[in-house]
């Protein structure tokens, strides 16, 4: 029975291949996310982290005797002692496609596309891809129980 718009099994296999090979070289170019990012945040915001707020017993945070040490207190949160009763909190996720970001010394990097950002979540760099601009990362409010010597990080 022949068809005019069919295809023979030489040309299926042909345009088959070439599907794949399309699919091969865009997985390599991308991160191997499809679409854009899954809403994890409270309230539906990507930018916050998961579980609402946490509380943070200083006394097993030595780093945050020291004003301006990032110290990552878990949970996607990282906080910084301001002054003697002050302090700034601050989510680990990345604005670019929201990638847990890792603390170094004196600024923030995003492992998946080299993003950069300062002690205080500004960026310093954009992804070392091509993408629209990236906004800082989220400051969390960040309550001090002087009394308890505990912190509440939304």
């Amino acid at each position: 029975m022949a068809c005019k718009d069919c295809l023979n099994r030489r040309e299926f296999l042909a345009r088959s291949a070439l599907v794949a090979a399309a699919l091969v070289v865009a997985d390599g170019c991308g991160d191997g996310q499809i679409g854009p990012p899954g809403i994890t945040g409270v309230s539906g915001d990507p930018l916050l982290p998961l579980g609402g707020p946490i509380t943070v017993d200083l006394a097993n945070f030595p780093a945050l005797a020291t004003v301006g040490t990032i110290v990552d207190v878990g949970s996607e949160r990282a906080v910084i002692r301001t002054g003697a009763s002050t302090f700034t909190g601050l989510s680990r996720i990345c604005s670019h496609q929201h990638c847990e970001i890792d603390i170094r010394v004196d600024h923030f990097e995003c492992p998946c596309h080299g993003s950069q950002f300062a002690a205080d979540g500004s960026v310093i760099r954009g992804p070392n891809v091509q993408s629209p601009p990236i906004g800082p990362l989220r400051i969390l409010a960040v309550t001090y129980d002087q009394a308890a010597n505990t912190l509440t990080v939304e």
